[in-house]
This record gives C-alpha cells, structure tokens and sequence, in this order.
C-alpha cells in the first residue's frame, strides 16, 4: 500500500474542530456564485466520474488527476477526515474546495488511533464516502445497510476478523446518497464502498439494499408526478402556456406513465473474489469461493444478478436464493433497471504492485462500478490512473445524455 504523502508518527491528535459520526452527512459548497458560474446548455453531456482514492494519501495527485477530468459528477470513496495515515487532512474537503464543487460526505466510521495499527492506517479520525458536482447538491442522506459481515464496533480483542482486528473502528458500511439537479434533470447519485472483509453473497446483500433503495426513490418521484399531474388537471388549466406545459409534461413522463428516474449507483462494490483472493478467508467467506471458479465476482453481478430485471416481470432473484440468501434479500436483489456500459471481465479496475509476483498478477478484477439507468446515451467511457500512481484503483468516467 502506498505511504502518505505528509504523515508522521506519533500521537493522536485533537481534532480543531468536532468530526461527524457514523451516517452523518457533512455538505459544503465550494463552487462560486451562481451569476460566475459558466453555463451548461440541457443537451450537453453530463460527465460521471468515480474514484476509491485510497484514502487520500497521494492528495495532490488525486486533486490534479481530477482537475484534469473535469467532472460534472464525482463519487470518491475512502475519504479521511483527521487520520494520521493521511497527514490529518480533510480529504473530501480540501478536494471539494481546491476543484469548486458542491461536496456531500457520509461518515462511516470512526477510526481509532490504536498502537494496533500500522503507519499506513493509522487513525485518529473518521472515514466515508462522498458526493460532489458542479450542479446543486440535494436531498443527501446515508443509505443503511441490512447485512453487515464484520461487527465494527468489537473491541480488537473480540474481533472474530483478524485483519479487522488490525484496523479498530466504530461505525458501518453506509452508501453516500443524493439528488444531483443536473441541467438536464434530476439524477439520484449513490457513492457506495461495500465490505470487503467477507464474501461475494454478502456483497450482494448490501448491493440488494441500493436496488431497493432505488426503487423507493421511483416510486416517490412517481407520486410527485402523479400529484402534479393530478393538480394541473384540476385547476384545468388552458391557453397557450397551459398546453405547452402539458405537452412538456407529457414528454417527460413517456407514453401513459410518469417518467423513469435516471439514476446512476457508482462505487467500490469490492467485487474482488479472484486470483489469489480466493485462497484468503479474509475476503472470500462463502462457499462461492470455490463453487465460482472460472468467474471473476463481477461477472457474477453482471450475468447473475443484473439481467433479473424487475420490469421483465422477476420478483425475485431466483438464484441468490439457491445460494441461501434470505427470501427478503432475494426479492429485493432485483434490478431496478441498471445496466454497465463497462465490461466485467476485461475492464480491470484493480491491479496493485504489491500483488504481482515474477511477471504473475495475481489479484486482479473489476472492483469499481458505474451502473446507469434511465439514462437516454452513452456518449463514451474511459478508465485511468493506469499505473495506479494516484490511487490504488483505477478511475472511471463515462458521459451520459439523461
């Protein structure tokens, strides 16, 4: 793992100011007034951007390599607030504020200075995910998650987890959330970081919560637009302004229905159960370990779980439950209409150093997602951060029309 760039030992340190606890969001706005800010015409493509920064240890070359890309829309997992592995930086901020962006961080978890510790992640601090765009930031919340493998809040002697053991935090797994007001429309935004201490089924688990989640959020919008509709009618409103709304209103909304919320769940989902991984207990604790060979863990969620589609009629997802999965996880492992413009085989996202060996590389996969939907074009994807100088994961960026 990659060293901080400004970060010395020794003891912990009171922060200057009081740091968020598990699900509290955090929001700044660092963009300039609205009359300097330059515009954005509607049919211009929004540009997403997702990023697992690793903590921020190479901050200012995160901060450059984002500046470059220039996103409209960025998810950054591992944030640091405070921690000394990270030189006691506000990570999320000082990137929100260095690039002038409206920013939304979800803590996670609080993490403790402990002599347990090695220098590279040592605490003191807190750590989550965030959420940052050009465009007004709304409506932010932490998603909670139904299953969590690891019990965080064990103190280290009773940790079951060895390696949790090593890293003592308080606090959950929670996916950053919000409604990003784009020219083009609203777009719901999850910065999600799944559990990488436990197995593929557990991972589904926590991806079930956001397609559940999603779900929820459709049906809000829906009722919106229901009562909207509803009201315009009962005032009967006419003329020229009236019927043009109409019309609008009918566009939006798609022949006989309300209109499909465009969503995209962009994140480290920690699908890593590859390569060497599989000889871990650490990161590999289901019989999937063994049963999957042959599969990297993204192709699971790509041919297993994305094509159970809840529009084609699923209720459940049939498979996960022949895998023991409960029968409310199941039901709700059902997509909500995502789809990957990224391939789940060749399009590696995670390829350290430090797991190569003799010209071997022997942990590799796609551990970072950006799932689209109801979005109207693609208009093109990239990768990078190649040679994992940044960050220990590569960077993912795609241009959509909503």
């Amino acid at each position: 793992m990659a060293s901080p760039e400004s970060s010395a030992p020794g003891p912990p340190r009171v922060s200057p100011t009081p740091l968020p606890k598990p699900a509290e969001v955090v929001q700044y706005d660092f963009r300039p007034p609205a009359s300097e800010r330059p515009a954005h015409p509607a049919d211009k493509p929004i540009k997403l951007v997702q990023w697992n920064i690793e903590r921020g240890y190479k901050l200012a070359a995160v901060i450059e390599e984002l500046r470059r890309l220039d996103g409209d829309v960025v998810a950054l997992q591992e944030i640091d607030i405070h921690c000394e592995r990270s030189g006691w930086a506000d990570t999320g901020r000082e990137i929100a504020a260095a690039l002038g962006l409206a920013y939304a961080f979800v803590c996670e978890f609080e993490e403790i200075w402990s002599p347990l510790r090695k220098a590279d992640t040592q605490g003191g601090g807190v750590h989550g995910n965030a959420i940052l765009s050009k465009f007004d930031i709304v409506n932010a919340r932490a998603v909670e998650h139904t299953t969590h493998p690891v019990n965080w809040d064990l103190p280290p002697a009773q940790q079951p987890h060895k390696l949790a053991a090593q890293e003592p935090r308080t606090g959950r797994r929670l996916t950053a959330a919000a409604t990003v007001l784009t020219p083009a429309g609203p777009l719901l935004v999850y910065s999600a970081h799944l559990e990488c201490f436990c197995g593929a089924l557990a991972r589904m688990a926590q991806l079930s919560d956001l397609f559940r989640d999603t779900r929820q959020q459709q049906a809000q919008a829906e009722a919106a637009w229901r009562a909207k509709t509803q009201g315009q009618q009962a005032q009967g409103e006419k003329g020229e302004k009236g019927e043009k709304e109409g019309e609008k209103g009918k566009e939006e909304a798609g022949p006989g229905g309300p209109p499909v919320l465009a969503a995209a769940l962009m994140g480290d989902l920690n699908t890593l159960a590859n390569g060497v991984a599989r000889l871990s207990p650490n990161y590999c604790t289901d019989h999937l370990r063994w049963s999957s060979l042959g599969w990297f863990e993204a192709e699971l969620l790509d041919r297993l779980v994305l094509p159970v589609r809840g529009e084609e009629g699923a209720a459940t997802n049939a498979w996960a439950a022949r895998q023991g999965l409960p029968a409310a996880v199941c039901a709700d492992l059902v997509n909500p209409g995502y789809a990957d413009p990224f391939d789940a085989r060749r399009d590696i996202t995670f390829d350290h150093w430090k797991y190569r060996y003799l010209g071997l590389r022997l942990m590799t996969g796609k551990l970072d997602w950006v799932l689209l939907r109801g979005v109207k074009e693609v208009v093109s994807k990239a990768m990078g951060n190649a040679d994992y100088s940044a960050s220990d994961h590569k960077w993912l960026e795609v241009e959509v029309r909503l």
